[in-house]
């Protein structure tokens, strides 16, 4: 199974808008290690920026966390399930743009979590090691089945 079919195993989400390109198993139940490849195919790349904006780090985390859900959720035998970012603390975007042929790995550790809602710090670095982005994100997944006529009350 390819990394990208296994990404689609874990998250709620659907292609294209899987913007991870991979992930390391985890070696705790409250924390996963991703990453996202940049290239003029990822989703929201901007040629005349050679990159992706900054501000898709939101959706990075975000899917990191998801993933962390989503490998906890697989342990009990049950499938992804959406969720909703409610907000971010501490957001800090060190970079305009994540570069062309540049991996960025980000980190999601969950530090609250009950039946509906998590938190989680985030943290996405460069290839050389440095930090430049950080988070602290909070995140709501409702009860039962989520259905598009049940978010019509959201619309």
């Amino acid at each position: 199974m390819s990394e990208f079919d296994s990404l689609a195993n874990l998250l709620p989400q659907a292609h294209p808008m899987i913007l991870l390109s991979g992930y390391k198993n985890p070696s705790s139940p409250d924390e996963v290690e991703t990453w996202v490849d940049i290239s003029p195919d990822s989703p929201f790349y901007l040629s005349e920026n050679s990159g992706v904006p900054g501000c898709v780090v939101l959706e990075y985390m975000a899917q990191s966390m998801a993933l962390c859900v989503g490998f906890l959720r697989r342990s009990r035998n049950l499938s992804p399930k959406l969720g909703f970012v409610l907000g971010s603390r501490k957001l800090e975007i060190k970079i305009p743009y994540f570069k062309n042929g540049e991996r960025y790995r980000i980190t999601a550790k969950c530090t609250y979590q009950d039946e509906s809602f998590g938190s989680f710090d985030c943290k996405v670095y460069s290839s050389d090691g440095e930090e430049v982005a950080a988070a602290q994100m909070t995140a709501f997944q409702p009860e039962g089945d989520v259905t598009k006529e049940s978010l019509e009350a959201f619309s």
